[in-house]
């Protein structure tokens, strides 16, 4: 029984090691083309648009300034109708 184990692990080991070495010698290769493939599988993320005219930016500019200043408590006045 003893026997069969240590034949099973040498044999894992010897895999492991060849399939270690084949990767590193064809790795150097392999992997650039791997990542080049991913990278044009994977849709880019698309750029803000940027505002085409004075106007636009001037709004835009506007928006992320109210949306950045803190809310303050109003007081509010009753009003009643005449």
């Amino acid at each position: 029984m003893g026997f069969l184990i240590k034949f099973f692990l040498v044999f894992v080991f010897i895999y492991l090691l060849l399939k270690g070495l084949l990767a590193f010698i064809v790795g150097g290769k392999r992997s650039g083309t791997t990542t080049n493939r991913y990278r044009q599988q994977r849709p880019r993320p698309e750029q803000p648009k940027q505002p085409e005219t004075q106007e636009d930016r001037i709004i835009e500019y506007q928006k992320k300034s109210f949306e950045s200043t803190e809310a303050e408590d109003a007081d509010f006045i009753e009003i009643k109708d005449k």
